[in-house]
This record gives C-alpha cells, sequence and structure tokens, in this order.
C-alpha cells in the first residue's frame, strides 16, 4: 500500500501550501525527508545552553534544533544533578513530548554534585512511575568537561533514524507543517492591534487642535494684566518726578519765572512723555515676543501725542489777607520808621524832618511787605495750577497707556485665534489621513483573517484528504492509490 502525495490532493490545497510552504513542497518533488528537529527542554538554569552547543560543536550539519514541539522529531530532556525531578520537569515533559515521539535525557552538572548517581536512580524510578513508555528510559550523565556528550549524540542519533522510520506520511507531515504557519499567522494578527501608532497620534493631535489657544489666551491675559500694573505704576512715577521738578522751579521763581511757568510745565510734560513712551513701546514689545506671534503695531510708529497741559492759571484774586497785609506793612513800616529817625529827634533843626521820614520809610516797608507776601500767594497759586495739571496730563497718560494696551491685546489676540485655525485646518487634514489609514488597515487585517480562515479549511481538507483510509473514495469521487 502507497501513501497518498501531495498531487492526489484537492488543487486548492496545493495551491495554499505551495503559497506557505514552498520549502517543503520542493523537498517532497525532490523525493527528501521532511523536516524534523530536535527539542531541548528541561528546568531553568539545568544546563540546556552548554550542552546544545557542545552537541552542534560534535556534529553540527546532522542536528537541527526546533522550538515547536510540533515540529520536533526527538525531544532531548535536560534534568539537573542538583536535585531528582519534580512536577515542574514532569509538566515540561508531558506537553513537549507526544505519545510516539522519542525522548533523549541527559543529566548535567554531575561533576559538581557527588550524589548525582543517587539522583539518576530516583529520576527513573519517577519516570517509571509517571508513564509506562519511560520505564527503561536511559538517562546519559555529562559532566562540564565534555565527558557523556557523545552518548547523548549518539542517542540522539539512534532516536531520529527511529522516528523517521516509524514517521508519518510526508504529505501530511507538510500539511500540518502548513497549518501551524497559518494558525500561527492568524494568531498573530488577532493579537496584534494594527495602527496603534496612528491612534496615539490621533489623539495626541486632536489634544493640541486648537494649537494651545485656550492656554495661550490666558496666558495673553495674565501677561495684559501685569503689563497695565507696570506700565501705570511707570506713568505714576513720571508724574510724582515732574511734580517734584515743578515744585522745586516754582520755590525759587521769580515774578518773571512766574508768568512763563506755564511754558516750562509742558516742556518737563514732554520730557517726560518720551520715557513714558519709550516704556509702553518696550512692554508691548515683550508681550508680544512672550505671545509668541508677529504682529506689527502701527501704533507703535507714531509717538505717545503730547498731552494737552491745561492753560495757564487765572489771575489771583486779591482778597482780605492782602488788604490785612497792606495795613499790617504800614504798621510795621510805621514802627520801622520810628525807630530809625528817632536820633534825628534828638536835634531840634531836624525834628520837623522826623515826620515825612517816617511817613516815606513806613510807606516802604507796607510796600516791600505787600509785594513779598503777593509773590509768595502767586507760587502758592502757580504751585497749585501745575499740581492739577499733572492730575489732567497723569489721566492723559493713563489713557494712552491703556488704549495702547487695549489695541495690543485685540491684535495678540486676533493673531493667535488666526493662528489656532490654521493649526486645527492642518490637524483636521492629519487627522482625516490617520482615519482613512486606520480603515484600510482595518480592511487589510479583515481580508488576512478571511485569507487565513480560507486556508485553513483547504487544509484541513487535504487532512481529510490525507487520513481517510485506502479505497475509500475522496470528495472527488476518487480512490487513494493503494
Amino acid at each position: 500500500m502507497t501513501t497518498p502525495q501531495l498531487s492526489d490532493l484537492p488543487a486548492e490545497t496545493v495551491d495554499v501550501v505551495a503559497r506557505w510552504n514552498p520549502d517543503a513542497v520542493a523537498r517532497l518533488k525532490s523525493g527528501g525527508p521532511a523536516q524534523r528537529g530536535v527539542l531541548v527542554a528541561g528546568p531553568r538554569r539545568a544546563g540546556k545552553t552548554t550542552l546544545v552547543r557542545r552537541l552542534r560543536a560534535l556534529d553540527a550539519p546532522a542536528l537541527a534544533f526546533v522550538e515547536d514541539p510540533l515540529d520536533a522529531g526527538v525531544v532531548l530532556m535536560v534534568l539537573d544533578a542538583s536535585a531528582p525531578l519534580g512536577r515542574e520537569e514532569l509538566s515540561v515533559l508531558d506537553v513537549v513530548a507526544r505519545p510516539a515521539c522519542p525522548v533523549v535525557f541527559a543529566l548535567t552538572k554531575t561533576d559538581l554534585h557527588r550524589d548525582w548517581a543517587g539522583v539518576r536512580e530516583r529520576n527513573r524510578t519517577l519516570l517509571a512511575r509517571h508513564a509506562a513508555r519511560f520505564a527503561d528510559a536511559e538517562i546519559h550523565p555529562v559532566a562540564a568537561g565534555g565527558s557523556g556528550v557523545e552518548a547523548v549524540l549518539a542517542a540522539l542519533r539512534r532516536a531520529a533514524r527511529d522516528e523517521a522510520r516509524d514517521s508519518r506520511p510526508a504529505a501530511e507531515a507538510v500539511l500540518e507543517q502548513t497549518r501551524r504557519m497559518i494558525a500561527a499567522t492568524a494568531r498573530s494578527v488577532r493579537e496584534t492591534e494594527p495602527g496603534a501608532e496612528l491612534r496615539a497620534e490621533r489623539v495626541r493631535a486632536l489634544t493640541l487642535r486648537d494649537g494651545g489657544r485656550t492656554e495661550r489666551v490666558a496666558q495673553l491675559r495674565g501677561q495684559v494684566q501685569l503689563a497695565k500694573v507696570e506700565l501705570l505704576h511707570e506713568v505714576a512715577s513720571q508724574v510724582r518726578a515732574a511734580g517734584t521738578s515743578a515744585r522745586s522751579e516754582i520755590d525759587r521763581a521769580g515774578r518773571g519765572t512766574l508768568a512763563d511757568y506755564p511754558g516750562r510745565l509742558a516742556e518737563i510734560v514732554r520730557e517726560r512723555s518720551g520715557a513714558v513712551d519709550a516704556a509702553v513701546t518696550g512692554r508691548l514689545d515683550d508681550l508680544r515676543s512672550r505671545a509668541g506671534v508677529a504682529v506689527s503695531d502701527p501704533e507703535a510708529a507714531a509717538p505717545l501725542a503730547e498731552p494737552v497741559v491745561p492753560e495757564g492759571p487765572e489771575p489771583r484774586h486779591r482778597g482780605l489777607e492782602d488788604r490785612m497785609t497792606i495795613l499790617i506793612g504800614a504798621s510795621a513800616g510805621l514802627g520801622l520808621g520810628r525807630l530809625v529817625v528817632s536820633p534825628l529827634s534828638m536835634v531840634p533843626a531836624l525834628d520837623i524832618a522826623t515826620i515825612p521820614l517816617t511817613l516815606a520809610l513806613g510807606a516802604v516797608a507796607a510796600w516791600w511787605l505787600t509785594r513779598s507776601r503777593a509773590h509768595v500767594a502767586e507760587r502758592a497759586h502757580v504751585r497749585q495750577w501745575a499740581t492739577e495739571a499733572l492730575v489732567h496730563v497723569r489721566s492723559q497718560w493713563e489713557q494712552f497707556v491703556l488704549a495702547r494696551l487695549l489695541a495690543a491685546e485685540t491684535r495678540v489676540s486676533e493673531a493667535v485665534i488666526a493662528e489656532s485655525r490654521v493649526a486645527a485646518r492642518e490637524v483636521d487634514e492629519r487627522v482625516a489621513r490617520i482615519d482613512g489609514e486606520l480603515r484600510r488597515l482595518a480592511a487589510r487585517r479583515s481580508g488576512q483573517l478571511s485569507s487565513c480562515e480560507r486556508d485553513l479549511a483547504a487544509v484541513d481538507r487535504g487532512l481529510q484528504e490525507v487520513r481517510r483510509p485506502a479505497g475509500e473514495p475522496n470528495r472527488r469521487g476518487e480512490r487513494l492509490n493503494t
């Protein structure tokens, strides 16, 4: 009786195997054996890696080590000589060793543990008690120096030859291998969520969709309030400086200077206006730079308009104090004149001259005192006018500062909103592209899963054909060759 060949299977199955496992198909056509290998199993830190390296050094071309138990023709079970095997080792053995798969046992680290022979006998007893097919199992001791590796290699070769004689048909092995490949791919596709990075990018883009407009506008408002406080403080400082200069000059001013002082105060205000304008311009430039936008301020090129200083003070009204000053001056002058001419009264010839002289001195003293009192009053009058004028100037400076701040805030806010709109449009376009790419990936994933399911169904039908007893007709009504 002959085994079924791959060509006896449905064309759909052959096409699937050729696409997924071309190397195995090529080996079948060339008459070569199916690829089977050695699976190395055992507890952790049992020396598996060192043993595999020595086996490969002895016979590298002949041995092929695999990691999938379904691809294993022989299982090499590595045990540790430090202690007898336990539940962990037996559970691993049950997983990796199929009922018909030969198992070779190796006991490592025998050079480190004196009681390794007792451990080996205990392992034999436990293996025989665990499964009947391990009743006569031989456990090969392996030392660190390399002794015993040749015996393990010879046992692996014998087990591989025995497994090759009792192996399944080549077509069935290829079909099972192909089925595992398809199932692994389908499992990987299901477990892998496509577009995770794209979704994360989409979330980040939507989070920053407005370009941080809310935060930037809130920061702008805070900066504007801070600039307002600083600039109003600067205005108050300039007003105080102008008031100090004005009071100092008025206290030293003569009558002619007092008459022309409104022009001098206007000059002081112009000088201070330049300082205010420079402070406002510098603070607004800093505000725009902190906002991170390029905004042209047409008002920044124009200097601060010269504040309107009120017209000079009205003529001082002469009241009761001035008349009382005249009386007091006359009285003081007469008394001073009488005191001055008193020596002349001692001369009879000059006694007559004392009266007009006393009156003249009294009139001069009254005139001087009245004039001095009027000068002092005029200084106080001009000083009061200067104070009121500076209050008026201060209100104009504050109005200028607030107007410039409001205009700058409006322009910067408009620039921030415009940039935010551009950023939102770009984000919307990027999100639309990401959504399209996610839909494409989802459709591709769905197509891959559907293709894997179709290929699995085709391979399963091929396995049914291979495993059907000889002489029984297949789905096409044909009988397998016998």
